[in-house]
């Protein structure tokens, strides 16, 4: 890692409410390395930049770290991908199990090589549709799955009483038209709390990015 991507990478700590050690800086820096060398293989993300890479994926995966503080308890990534955000949130959190959700084989594959090269005893990754997921979490995080209803009904059945469902968005006008299906699709179920929190991610201040927190009463 160069000096520009150590000050990136840095100052995206820093915004996460995380004071960065060498440690962290160390593990960042073989995560980068790693997925640019798997990426060149078989395409785990759609860009080789690095810069992209650390400000897109790992900035931005690091943008709900200030909202994880005040929630304890186990993550489910569903739809990890490539480990955004399963990976970066495990780095600077490595007291809290979390399990990375994702049914592609070469992606299983890369995020089952990282945790063992960044010893991140706290992952477990779980190959499989989030359908065949067994057990219930305190924290769902999904960064890819789409919309906020298909989420909601996919964990359902993983979510436990009290826990929280948490998605990274874009722009809020068509995050007000997905609550607003949402809604209409839960009206005579319980209520559910919804709430949309704006997250600024260093050097992506050009992009408006909104994470959504769905809580059921």
């Amino acid at each position: 890692m160069n000096d520009e991507e150590a000050l990136l990478l840095e100052s995206g700590i820093r915004a996460s409410g995380i004071e960065p050690d060498e440690e962290i800086i160390r593990s960042f820096s073989i995560f980068l390395d790693e997925l640019i060398l798997w990426n060149s293989r078989t395409n785990l993300v759609g860009t080789m930049n690095r810069r992209e890479i650390l400000v897109r994926h790992v900035l931005d995966s690091l943008s709900v770290i200030p909202l994880l503080k005040k929630s304890g308890g186990s993550i489910l990534d569903i739809g990890a991908g490539a480990g955004f955000p399963s990976i970066p949130v495990a780095i600077v959190r490595r007291d809290t199990p979390i399990y990375a959700v994702e049914r592609r084989e070469k992606r299983v594959a890369f995020m089952n090589s990282i945790c063992v090269v960044l010893e991140l005893e706290n992952v477990s990754v779980i190959g499989k549709d989030v359908r065949d997921v067994e057990g219930k979490f305190d924290i769902i995080l999904a960064r890819g799955v789409g919309e906020l209803t298909r989420l909601y009904r996919l964990s359902e059945r993983v979510k436990k009483e009290n826990a929280m469902i948490i998605a990274f968005k874009g722009k809020i006008n068509e995050i007000n038209r997905e609550i607003a299906r949402l809604r209409e699709s839960t009206r005579e179920e319980k209520s559910i709390s919804l709430r949309v929190e704006r997250v600024r991610v260093p050097h992506l201040d050009q992009e408006e990015r909104n994470i959504v927190i769905i809580e059921t009463k």
